[in-house]
């Protein structure tokens, strides 16, 4: 447990744009709702805009909804993003700065360090967001017990509960989009040892192959199953039941994502104990040695 937590930290302080962009928009949301708690003029010209939409108690179940949810989406589309961009970097860096090489003379196997990497970008990363959207719920929730005003109907939180509630389902949320950019995860830590822009080589090659397997070959399953990978991530987010994109993916869809998921582990961590990338790297022989 001690060289994980270690490790953790270790990625915590080389990518600080980790926690420096969540920070970022911590302190917007302070002085936002410093500047909501303060100005009673706003909240008094939003009630006068927001009754003349009619009925004040369904609009303000809808609107509370809606807001959860799109703050929920934003939260998730730059946990999403950070991760990408994490894991886009972090075994080019290694690679680069030569602490790649001094990791292997460590007691650390590669399939660990790719362990470690795998669960930073997409466990770690996410709760950091998540505690983004409890702090968020925690601010509309005071708003809501502390005006009279129609800054009520910015949350329909009665009880502290709630907002635990929703905060653990959106991390229910985030760990089901993670289960499901696991392979992706895998093909950027492999394409990132090879290529330095392995999310141009990813979204130029997979277009390339849309393009090339719809006018060439008159086959549209290529282009099916990229849109379905596209698809799934943010369909999760929105989606009111996240389990039904799974069902709703297949499971011809499902089982070839893993296999390439696997496929791509496979690579990055043979890549990932070489000095000196070559055919060679792809030696199985590592996976049955104790």
């Amino acid at each position: 447990m001690r060289p994980a937590l270690f490790m953790l930290e270790k990625e915590l302080i080389e990518h600080r744009t980790v926690t420096r962009v969540p920070l970022f928009i911590l302190l917007c949301g302070v002085v936002l709702f410093i500047s909501l708690m303060m100005n009673t003029n706003l909240q008094d010209n939003l009630f006068i805009s927001v009754q003349t939409q009619g009925d004040i108690t369904p609009f303000s179940t809808e609107f509370s909804n809606d807001l959860q949810m799109m703050l929920s989406f934003m939260a998730g589309i730059l946990s999403l993003a950070l991760t990408t961009t994490y894991l886009s970097k972090t075994l080019r860096k290694e690679r680069k700065e030569g602490s790649s090489a001094f990791w292997r003379s460590m007691p650390v196997s590669s399939q660990y360090t790719h362990a470690i990497k795998l669960c930073f970008g997409l466990i770690v990363i996410p709760l950091i967001f998540s505690l983004l959207v409890l702090t968020a719920n925690l601010f509309f929730w005071i708003i809501s017990i502390s005006s009279d005003t129609v800054l009520v109907l910015l949350h329909e939180h009665t009880s502290f509960l709630s907002i635990i509630t929703n905060w653990l389902q959106f991390m229910g949320r985030m760990l089901l989009v993670s289960l499901v950019m696991l392979p992706i995860a895998g093909l950027v830590l492999a394409i990132s040892q090879i290529n330095n822009s392995p999310l141009i080589v990813l979204f130029l090659g997979g277009y390339a192959l849309k393009l090339l397997s719809t006018w060439v070959l008159n086959w549209d399953g290529i282009a099916v199953f990229l849109t379905h990978i596209y698809q799934i991530p943010t369909t999760i987010l929105l989606s009111k039941t996240p389990l039904m994109s799974f069902a709703n993916a297949g499971i011809g869809f499902l089982s070839l994502y893993s296999i390439i998921g696997a496929i791509a582990l496979f690579v990055s961590v043979s890549l990932y104990r070489t000095t000196e990338i070559s055919w060679q790297s792809l030696n199985p022989n590592w996976i049955f040695r104790k």
